[in-house]
């Protein structure tokens, strides 16, 4: 869509890791440099969601999995069955595998809050939301700034990790297909207790589910945390 700057032939070009993290940087940048732009990141409005909910977290993924190798290509995919196509050509033949990728939120809550991010710059990321009335009848939003401790706020973020698993639990991909799940890795949740504490979650509420993919990855908004479990359910 011109209003975003972005091309569905662009979003979808193969990439190495290294290339699929700089060009996101710098659309992200360019997109961001009009207030049309910005607001399409805010609200993840058109291509603007995919790019942010999937092509942001792909590139983050690719720089944490295989590093700054050219033998990697990257390929965010629109209207599949997944989401991107990694094609490993470290091997002879080269091999392909699949990714699918989703978000912790909390569902309407999450778009309130963008919402409200867009029209005062500024939107405290927990406590309640509340909404009164609609567009047509005139909508507001009330976020109102409250004293959060970090136990609460890792609490609140396991609980929508696990949510975005169960979304994702008894359907079929293609064999070979990894489901990647980011969540907000922000300080109060590495206060909590870390990737310990992360990983004693996963096995405890996550592995149980019926996952049909080889592996699930948790990756950061941050970029700090990056874990990885074996499900060995679709090899």
């Amino acid at each position: 869509m011109s209003n975003e700057g972005i091309s569905r032939e662009e979003l979808t070009r193969k990439r190495t890791p290294s290339e699929l993290l700089s060009w996101v940087k710098w659309k992200r940048e360019q997109i961001a440099s009009t207030e049309e732009g910005e607001r399409a990141l805010i609200l993840h409005e058109g291509l603007a969601k995919q790019f942010e909910e999937e092509v942001y977290p792909l590139a983050i993924f690719g720089q944490r999995k295989f590093g700054n190798t050219d033998r990697i290509l990257m390929q965010p995919i629109v209207g599949k069955g997944y989401d991107a196509v990694v094609t490993d050509l470290r091997s002879e033949p080269a091999s392909r595998s699949y990714i699918e990728i989703t978000q912790s939120h909390e569902g309407e809550s999450e778009y309130l809050r963008w919402c409200v991010l867009e029209q005062r710059g500024i939107v405290p990321m927990h406590g309640p939301v509340t909404k009164t009335g609609t567009k047509k009848t005139g909508r507001k939003i009330s976020t109102p700034f409250r004293a959060v401790s970090a136990d609460e706020v890792a609490t609140e973020e396991l609980k929508k990790i696990a949510d975005a698993a169960k979304r994702k639990a008894g359907k079929d991909y293609p064999v070979n297909t990894s489901l990647l799940i980011v969540f907000d890795d922000g300080l109060f949740f590495r206060l909590a207790g870390g990737d310990r504490y992360l990983d004693t979650f996963v096995k405890e509420n996550i592995l149980k589910l019926d996952l049909r993919f080889s592996t699930l990855y948790l990756i950061g908004w941050d970029n700090v945390v990056f874990r990885e479990f074996g499900l060995a359910k679709r090899t």
